[in-house]
């Protein structure tokens, strides 16, 4: 991921690799930038300028408003999930290696046997319902 200002890339980069790794994207396939702002930005309420996030791959490119007090970050997550960049690069999955996940049927007989082992723990401790007996 590459930056136009290195004084705001450390937190903008952070911000952006996070968003984007917990969401599996190939994070060398964006590049961003940040537009310094004009008399005219900051007359619309951007003091900081614009931030621009751009996908190698799609072509696809969006501007957030940047700055102190902007919410760029929350607006570019919430377009991940609405499906903007969807088509972008994904990092390959690993496989964790030695962990076999058991099947349906292996996690349901553990499930019968957790059941089991926790009614015979009931009826050693005498947890057992009274008889029933009909009304006098």
């Amino acid at each position: 991921m590459a930056s136009a200002h290195p004084t705001v890339a450390p937190n903008a980069t952070a911000a952006l690799h996070a968003a984007l790794q917990t969401r599996g994207f190939a994070l060398d396939d964006f590049r961003f930038g940040v537009a310094s702002a004009t008399a005219d930005a900051q007359s619309l309420g951007m003091p900081g300028g614009l931030i621009t996030i751009r996908c190698r791959s799609t072509g696809e490119e969006r501007v957030y408003p940047f700055g102190s007090g902007s919410a760029w970050l929350g607006a570019f997550v919430m377009e991940l999930g609405a499906g903007h960049f969807c088509r972008a690069a994904r990092m390959p999955r690993v496989p964790v290696p030695g962990i076999a996940r058991p099947s349906v049927l292996q996690r349901l007989r553990a499930i019968g046997r957790d059941w089991s082992r926790a009614f015979d723990a009931g009826r050693a401790l005498g947890l057992t319902p009274p008889p029933l007996t009909s009304p006098p």
